[in-house]
């Protein structure tokens, strides 16, 4: 994967390299690369998620047509959970350190930020891989398996959440 911190670097415009140029601009025009940066990785990340999302709709609707109606409801609330997952990866907060913010981020906090949220495309790619288990499951497994399975789906999405959670605090040592 392209590192998107360069390409956002290899795009700047003739207005953002002059505001390199010019102190007390060019920390602020980095770390705003930097968070553009991330913002485009959150968006792929989302995206990715969203493909997970598609393979357990398809996982839903093989479990309907085997007519498992017991585990229909577990299967509802595992998609309201990758759906908010991909949500809240969509829309979350990128380190801006506006005029009232309650902390600031630094550039090096910033990077970590975007290391961390890097780190993550293994995690999404393990949640896609237990999507794709659940629908072999499904095929083929009976109606335990196929509960067991689900729980460990949706156990893979807690932990996500719970890493995805940490991330900000974590990086800028706030003790959460």
């Amino acid at each position: 994967m392209v590192d998107l911190r360069e390409r956002v670097k290899e795009d700047r415009g003739l207005l953002k390299k002059l505001e390199l140029a010019i102190p007390g601009f060019r920390g602020y025009r980095k770390r705003e690369d930097l968070r553009i940066a991330d913002s485009l990785l959150r968006t792929q990340l989302a995206n990715n998620l969203g493909k997970v999302r598609e393979k357990i709709e398809l996982a839903r609707q093989d479990l309907t047509k085997k007519m498992e109606m017991d585990l229909i409801d577990n299967m509802a609330q595992l998609m309201n959970n990758i759906t908010s997952t991909e949500n809240r990866v969509r829309h979350a907060e990128q380190g801006y350190s506006g005029v009232s913010a309650d902390f600031n981020v630094r550039e090096d906090e910033l990077d970590k930020i975007y290391e961390w949220d890097l780190n993550l495309l293994s995690d999404i790619e393990n949640l896609s891989n237990s999507a794709s288990s659940l629908q072999a499951t499904i095929s083929t497994g009976s109606t335990s398996e196929i509960d067991q399975k689900i729980i460990e789906v949706e156990n893979e999405i807690r932990e996500f959440n719970s890493l995805f959670d940490k991330r900000i605090q974590t990086i800028a040592n706030l003790g959460v």
